[in-house]
């Protein structure tokens, strides 16, 4: 089977211990002490007393957030050490104050998912031999860099002119995107209603390369048999395909920013990605060599190279969507290495580009191999309007555009293909 599992680093950077100022709180704090002692000197009574009280209380203060620190015990638990992608980490903090005071503000923050989405921060107040749990289900929605655990702990004085830290530690795990399994995928183009249920071998009759309909003889397969056009006109034909020279896929990832943010950029960057390894993996078994474009980046796998495939999922997982160049560009440009393999081309897209749908509607079955799948999460209903129109136009015509909203949905439609396929 192809990938590996999840995994993890056993610990994050560590932060260490230090002790913190707050130049500006400090500075007020001197100012307020100096305007005191002048009241307190020249008008004496009360306003000393208060003097004295502002120069004791901060002091106290500090020394009891030093205690805190000394007598603070830290511990950290981490569930579901290998998760997968849709699973959850379950992470609890655990802090005991062992002193017979109360503690002063802690200040907890957690790194709880991926990276790029920061910390979180808690005050926590401890009363003594008190221990108090904080626990936490991080879901893991997405694939990416997931980092667990705290990032900083610092213990305040009640004041905050000053802050004491912790030596303390994270997790990183490793969330791969899925693998998905597909029933059937286009290994050339031609119309929906033509694409077989698996890509030809040099030589051999290519199912996505259809020719036309003839009389049924006998010893055809009756996997081809148009039972549509029997159940039309009562007269059994069958469909003839060409044959497949050079079996061979690009799959041409698109990895420039969505530019929506939040969970729709996430959720369509891994569409883009699951579905992109879906169809790779297909054709890999399928004894097709493939060659993946993503953005500047070539991979070249040849047919059933588990390996490969292994180390194109795993890159995958810190994957960035910063390209600026259209992946028919890319495409135009790859195709002039002499080592590039020339064959159909499949387009792994989030956005109705002219470059690539002029590419597809050229596809006539035979010169020009193109489809592409559109990812359409993140559009706007007159986008989603414009996508579905030229899909229904390019289907008419000889290639094939697909609009999905999530790999789920291809895996489905693909399913569907391959009962058709059969009728």
């Amino acid at each position: 089977m192809y990938g590996d599992q999840a995994g993890w680093k056993p610990e994050g950077p560590r932060s260490r211990r230090a002790t913190l100022f707050e130049p500006a709180r400090i500075g007020v704090y001197i100012l307020v002490l100096a305007i005191s002692y002048l009241a307190g000197v020249y008008l004496g009574g009360v306003l000393l007393f208060v003097w004295y009280t502002l120069l004791l209380l901060p002091l106290l203060s500090i020394l009891q957030a030093r205690a805190t620190r000394a007598h603070l015990l830290v511990r950290q638990e981490f569930r579901n050490e290998h998760p997968e992608k849709g699973q959850t980490i379950g992470y609890v903090l655990r802090l005991t104050n062992l002193s017979r005071l109360p503690s002063a503000p802690i200040i907890a923050d957690f790194h709880l998912g991926l990276e790029r989405r920061g910390t979180e921060r808690r005050s926590i107040y401890l009363w003594p031999r008190e221990t108090r749990s904080v626990e936490q289900d991080v879901p893991c929605t997405y694939r990416g860099v997931y980092t667990v655990g705290l990032a900083r702990l610092t213990i305040r004085d009640v004041f905050g002119l000053t802050g004491f830290t912790l030596p303390v530690s994270d997790r990183t795990f490793l969330l791969y995107p899925r693998i998905l399994d597909l029933q059937t995928a286009p290994s050339s183009y031609g119309t929906e209603r033509t694409i077989a249920d698996a890509p030809s071998r040099s030589g051999e009759a290519d199912f996505a390369l259809f020719r036309g309909l003839r009389t049924y003889r006998d010893g055809d397969d009756a996997r081809h048999v148009s039972w549509r056009t029997l159940a039309l006109i009562g007269e059994p034909l069958v469909r003839e395909y060409d044959s497949a020279a050079e079996p061979a896929v690009t799959v041409c990832m698109d990895t420039r920013p969505v530019g929506v943010g939040g969970d729709v950029e996430l959720q369509v960057e891994d569409a883009v990605i699951e579905v992109s390894l879906a169809l790779t993996r297909y054709y890999l078994t399928h004894g097709i060599p493939v060659t993946v474009v993503i953005g500047g980046a070539v991979e070249r796998l040849a047919a059933g190279d588990q390996a490969g495939f292994s180390r194109l999922r795993a890159s995958m997982v810190s994957l960035e969507f910063d390209s600026a160049i259209s992946p028919a560009s890319l495409y135009d440009y790859h195709r002039a290495d002499p080592a590039f393999g020339d064959g159909a081309v499949v387009f792994v897209t989030h956005r109705l580009d002219p470059a690539v749908i002029d590419l597809v509607e050229q596809s006539d079955g035979r010169t020009a191999q193109s489809a592409a799948i559109l990812v359409t999460a993140a559009f706007h209903p007159g986008e989603r309007s414009t996508a579905h129109d030229r899909r229904r136009a390019i289907s008419d015509q000889a290639g094939v555009l697909l609009t999905v909203e999530s790999a789920d949905a291809l895996v489905q439609e693909f399913a569907q293909w391959h009962v058709e396929s059969y009728q």
